[in-house]
């Protein structure tokens, strides 16, 4: 079941995946300085898969309600906007971008111990090439209850094989935790957050029993398709989100086997 990132397979997958190339991303070193401007425009200019990243920043708050007070990092805030929806968030990334107000490594956090009441990430736990030494600083940083909140790709029969068709990004849900460090994007293990708190839950709670599982949902099958993402043109216009939201609604229960994202809270023991 591994695979190393080649890329659309498939003669009809590749021409698919041809045609729906968003054109300012042909070519484009995903780990360069450059990229972030390409994606900044690209959020902008695309309104589905604007509201999709509102949609994520909302769970994000709804998800925080109820955390101690204090300050909050989000990691890895590259192109995104989450200041409009939780406007006292502090914007982080490992390199600097508009938008982003300090640049630091989520491994090395330029925090004080017990200084953060939260930690916010979209699509970040999977590029990170030592899960368990990120774990280890985020306990560091955070306060006692106070959380860490991530949304990652899930490990679902249909999120495989969309993830396996389009993105070219490794997946292997037999790896180990972690990989060889690498590109800001391009260095990943799509399933990592699985791996760690579905797969391996009971190694998560042997080696940090400080943690707390507070919750695990999955979510986010047909919007996240239908976006594009940063890579292709999405096939739905801005006014149909909500129309296609109402649906993945009504289809929860079956996002064990449909769902491309999964939300996953952690809370640090009192």
């Amino acid at each position: 079941m591994e695979t190393r990132g080649r890329g659309p397979g498939g003669t009809a997958t590749r021409w698919l995946a041809a045609v729906l190339a968003r054109p300012e991303a042909r070519g484009l070193a995903e780990d360069s300085p450059p990229a972030v401007a390409v994606h900044v425009r690209i959020l902008r200019t695309s309104p589905f898969l604007r509201r999709l990243y509102l949609a994520h920043y909302r769970r994000f708050a709804r998800e925080f309600r109820g955390a101690p007070p204090g300050p909050v990092l989000e990691l890895g805030s590259g192109a995104g906007f989450l200041r409009e929806v939780m406007p006292d968030v502090v914007t982080t990334d490992v390199v600097a971008a508009p938008g982003v107000a300090r640049v630091m490594a989520a491994e090395r956090l330029e925090v004080a111990d017990g200084s953060l009441a939260g930690i916010l990430m979209l699509n970040v736990f999977h590029h990170l090439p030592d899960p368990a030494a990120f774990l280890r600083e985020a306990d560091r940083a955070l306060m006692p209850g106070g959380r860490l909140v991530m949304i990652e790709p899930a490990h679902t029969p249909l999120g495989f094989v969309l993830y396996r068709a389009f993105s070219p990004e490794p997946y292997d849900p037999r790896a180990d935790w972690g990989f060889p460090a690498g590109g800001r994007l391009t260095s990943a293990n799509v399933p990592q957050a699985w791996i760690v708190f579905v797969r391996d839950r009971d190694r998560f709670e042997r080696e940090f029993p400080g943690w707390r599982v507070r919750s695990l949902r999955r979510h986010t099958a047909f919007l996240f398709v239908l976006a594009g993402g940063f890579r292709y043109c999405g096939v739905a216009p801005g006014w149909s989100f909500g129309l296609f939201a109402g649906l993945e609604w009504l289809l929860a229960p079956a996002m064990p086997l449909l769902a491309g994202q999964m939300t996953v809270t952690l809370e640090k023991a009192l």
